[in-house]
């Protein structure tokens, strides 16, 4: 259903979030030792939550496992301590498939495709979830993630080295410089 002056949706779920203009969120440090909160367990969970549902990295305090494949992640966190970076990190390269598999277990389950760019150094897909979007508030309100794949050379080969998620760019748009 599309109506100009609401946007549109899918009919039965309303508009993603209340009006209103997303702030580009602090990118900083997540705290730690918080309580859990409910919610979202990964991405645009609370660190609390976070940190109850996946286990440090024993060779990095500052990463967890991942949980599909051997390999890290390392967070960012909101000023008010919601995770809005991810930087996965596989041991062994994966192929693009896995890479999406891996990157799409940590978004909402009603995430959404909004568009899937090839760059000569990166690939960038971009999601959109209205659970993101109440969940971060005027972080996110439109609720979209960047997922980006990157090779290990300057060239994006499909081999894919490391998965970043995060809320760099606005809804719809493609900013990035890989």
């Amino acid at each position: 259903m599309c109506i100009v002056a609401t946007g549109c949706h899918v009919p039965g779920t309303g508009p993603p979030a209340a009006a209103g203009k997303t702030e580009q969120p602090v990118n900083v440090e997540c705290p730690s030792g918080k309580p859990a909160h409910s919610g979202l367990q990964n991405f645009g969970a609370y660190i609390g939550t976070w940190d109850v549902d996946h286990p440090r990295d024993p060779n990095d305090s500052a990463a967890y496992r991942l949980s599909t494949v051997s390999g890290d992640v390392e967070l960012r966190c909101s000023a008010d301590g919601y995770v809005v970076s991810e930087t996965m990190r596989p041991l062994f390269h994966s192929p693009e498939g896995q890479a999406l598999r891996i990157a799409l277990t940590d978004l909402p389950e009603d995430s959404m495709k909004v568009y899937d760019h090839r760059h000569p150094g990166c690939r960038v897909l971009q999601f959109e979830s209205a659970q993101l979007a109440r969940q971060l508030g005027a972080d996110d309100t439109d609720g979209r993630v960047d997922v980006v794949f990157t090779s290990d050379t300057s060239t994006y080969t499909g081999v894919v080295k490391t998965i970043l998620l995060d809320l760099f760019d606005p809804l719809g748009a493609d900013t990035r410089a890989c």
